[in-house]
């Protein structure tokens, strides 16, 4: 069974402003009889900034806090979940105040395109919905 990729963006707390939306990788894989997945995102804030992985955890997309669930690509089942997990985790995290959760996303989908995990148009489809996502929040002066 092939694994599954999405963005999650989440709704900023307490002034939803686009710069504050946070995005984080969720993927769903099948292992054995049960369905596995993994939460896998940068939490902190600029200058504290460190990689975070939650396993075996539902998708979240009856919560009020989720702004939306972005599809990114069904990736063969020829690509070891462990590889997946050690691409992602090892995207290097910047500690700067322009630098956030959503910069560590895009790089961590452009390491899977270079890993040939992902290809270039699932990559930019993703991006360009997360950007779409990002920018419709809700306490954002137009």
């Amino acid at each position: 069974m092939p694994t599954h990729l999405s963005v999650l963006i989440t709704v900023a707390s307490p002034l939803d402003y686009a710069r504050y939306r946070h995005a984080s990788l969720y993927l769903e894989f099948e292992n054995g009889e049960r369905l596995k997945s993994a939460l896998m995102e940068v939490v902190g804030s600029p200058g504290f900034f460190s990689f975070f992985e939650r396993a075996n955890i539902e998708l979240p997309v009856s919560s009020t806090n989720i702004a939306r669930v972005i599809r990114i690509s069904s990736l063969p089942d020829t690509v070891p979940v462990s590889s997946l997990q050690r691409t992602i985790a090892e995207t290097p995290i910047m500690n700067d105040a322009d630098w956030n959760s959503q910069n560590w996303v895009g790089d961590a989908l452009a390491r899977l395109v270079m890993a040939r995990y992902l290809d270039e148009e699932a990559e930019r489809r993703g991006l360009d919905e997360m950007v779409d996502a990002i920018m419709e929040a809700s306490d954002e002066k137009c």
